[in-house]
């Protein structure tokens, strides 16, 4: 055992310490799997050893700061929000996505959203518009 994995053990005990003052099981959760992606990287390599427990301790750092502070309250995107609503005119209810063309017409950007996972972000951008874009007339 090296000095590494000395440290990521007692990182490992450390978070063991710090899951109990989470009050969101949801958080727990989360936790818990990034811990066990961490036990489960198994390598001899110094390198990503090192990464690894530069990674762990990071975490740990936000964690504790999160624990301390509280977490921060959330007010919305506002300059987002009233355009992009469910309703609106950039948002495709049968297709269930948000798809918006730039007022030149050289940017494109579509976002779904995959619940409980994140969102699926697509954007195409060209310097010239004439090389072949299909853009979609307004109706």
């Amino acid at each position: 055992m090296d000095i590494y994995d000395e440290e990521f053990n007692r990182l490992v005990m450390l978070s063991k310490q710090m899951i109990s003052q989470l009050q969101r099981k949801k958080d727990r959760e989360i936790l818990t799997k990034w811990i066990q992606k961490l036990l489960a990287l198994k390598s001899y390599d110094i390198v990503v050893k090192k990464n690894r427990n530069h990674f762990f301790k990071y975490m740990l750092t936000v964690l504790h700061k999160g624990l301390k502070e509280g977490p921060i309250p959330h007010h919305g995107y506002p300059q987002y929000d009233d355009r992009y609503q469910a309703d609106g005119e950039n948002w495709s209810q049968e297709q269930g996505f948000m798809k918006r063309w730039s007022a030149d017409k050289k940017t494109y950007v579509a976002a779904k959203p995959l619940p409980g996972k994140g969102a699926l972000v697509y954007m195409a951008v060209a310097k010239d518009t004439s090389l072949g874009w299909e853009i979609p007339k307004r109706k």
